[in-house]
């Protein structure tokens, strides 16, 4: 299905300029920047339908030149039931990035209260698709797209690296002469995979049913002592997939399954900063 773009750059001119700093006077009596700064525009809808859940907020650099920027998509956890792209961890996440030069998308999709998995990763899909649809727009390179999630959105956000077309889970939410994959994710507290005879196990809808080297680069961040994602699940992976041949990195923090999101920021922050720079390359801007 090939919908029309929605009129991107009037919702942009409506967004909410967020400053890094002062202004200065410039000759002509105009004020300009003397910082770098960003644009931060919320709830604009990523497809079109009924849904609520369709609506990603958005922020990007406003005076960072005009070079083609690397995207950050920001998945929310919450058991896939709950969670929103509001959560504070989430939002400033997405300014920080944005202040680093990436163009950063905050994405909901529907719990599963309204639709049934793996309603979750078409809509995460659909949204990396209209991220690409709107690349020109958003002076975004297209193969510089990275994801990053915790918890459930860990799970989402490595399916987008992991899970092809041919999986089928692409859902019907339009723009689909784009790609969904992104070309690098991190995440934590990262389920790989879920049981072994419930419903919602099918390898499919699962990394560990994507086992090989194929993939663009992964970075797993565990807790030692996450009681909500067993840490011998995440390494019997993580082995699997080196195994394979995988670029994956795999960092063991001690702590709970809130390390990376509430717990060990220090540690963590850096180097997810790290890895994603490492393969994004925003210092290009």
């Amino acid at each position: 299905m090939i919908k029309k773009k929605f009129p991107l750059i009037l919702t942009l001119l409506l967004a909410c300029s967020v400053m890094s700093c002062g202004v200065k006077a410039s000759g002509d009596n105009n004020f300009t920047s003397e910082y770098k700064s960003i644009s931060v525009t919320k709830d604009i809808p990523y497809r079109e339908g009924e849904s609520d859940a369709w609506k990603l907020d958005l922020a990007m650099p406003a005076n960072f030149g005009g070079e083609l920027r690397p995207a950050l998509v920001i998945v929310h956890g919450g058991g896939w039931a709950a969670g929103s792209k509001s959560v504070d961890v989430y939002q400033k996440m997405m300014v920080s990035y944005a202040q680093k030069g990436y163009v950063t998308i905050n994405v909901d999709y529907r719990l599963t209260g309204e639709a049934e998995f793996p309603a979750s990763i078409e809509d995460v899909k659909t949204a990396v698709r209209w991220l690409r649809a709107h690349a020109e727009e958003l002076r975004v390179d297209p193969d510089r797209i990275g994801s990053y999630g915790h918890s459930a959105g860990a799970h989402l956000a490595l399916m987008l690296a992991m899970a092809p077309e041919s999986a089928g889970l692409e859902g019907d939410g339009g723009w689909d002469e784009y790609s969904s994959m992104v070309n690098v994710a991190a995440s934590a507290s990262t389920p790989t995979e879920l049981g072994r005879d419930v419903p919602m196990a099918k390898p499919v809808w699962w990394p560990i049913g994507y086992i090989g080297a194929d993939h663009p680069p992964i970075l797993i961040i565990q807790g030692t002592d996450d009681k909500i994602v067993r840490a011998e699940l995440t390494e019997d992976f993580v082995e699997k997939m080196k195994a394979a041949g995988a670029n994956i990195e795999y960092m063991e923090v001690e702590g709970g399954h809130g390390v990376a999101y509430a717990e060990k920021l220090e540690v963590t922050d850096p180097v997810i900063e790290e890895f994603l720079a490492k393969y994004l390359h925003p210092q290009e801007n």
